[in-house]
């Protein structure tokens, strides 16, 4: 039986959970230069106003990756990232986002290949306001992580749905 074989509708397998909170350690450490703090699981504190950078993979699983930053967070990431300064009301915000869920969807994805887990990327999707309810259809499982960076607070929601459903 493989890992992608014991997704249940109660909950996700640790291997897996694993693999996607060290992909966004990874990441942010690649684009701050320093590890995030794993805060840890809970929907506390959400993203009141902020962006959200949605990425799904496909395959021997199906997850929704969804990375909540509040305007402050996605403002010094952002900066860390590209070298200049990004406006939150900007396009290129969103296309920042956008590219950080596609990154840690990557890095997500290439773990999953380590454990023989087949997994392709959706295009990203991005969602910027204030209050964000992110409303996933079928009952999926899901999980919220939280993260302190160098750059502030954030949040990535991970849902998955068994697979053939």
């Amino acid at each position: 039986m493989t890992i992608a074989n014991t997704l249940t509708e109660d909950r996700m397998p640790a291997a897996l959970v694993d693999c996607a909170r060290d992909s966004v350690i990874r990441t942010l450490t690649l684009i701050s230069g320093e590890a995030p703090e794993y805060k840890g699981d809970d929907e506390d504190g959400l993203v009141q106003e902020g962006i959200v950078g949605i990425i799904s993979l496909v395959g021997d699983v199906a997850w929704t990756i969804m990375l909540g930053l509040p305007k402050d967070t996605a403002e010094g990431l952002a900066l860390s990232f590209a070298g200049f300064e990004i406006a939150f009301g900007s396009e290129e915000i969103g296309d920042f986002a956008g590219e950080l869920a596609n990154t840690v969807g990557g890095e997500l994805q290439n773990r999953l290949h380590d454990l023989g887990i087949r997994a392709e990327l959706s295009l990203p999707t991005v969602a910027r306001g204030s209050r964000f309810e992110l409303l996933l259809p079928g009952a999926p499982s899901s999980l919220c992580m939280h993260f302190a960076s160098k750059e502030g607070e954030l949040w990535v929601k991970l849902a998955t749905m068994q697979k053939g459903r």
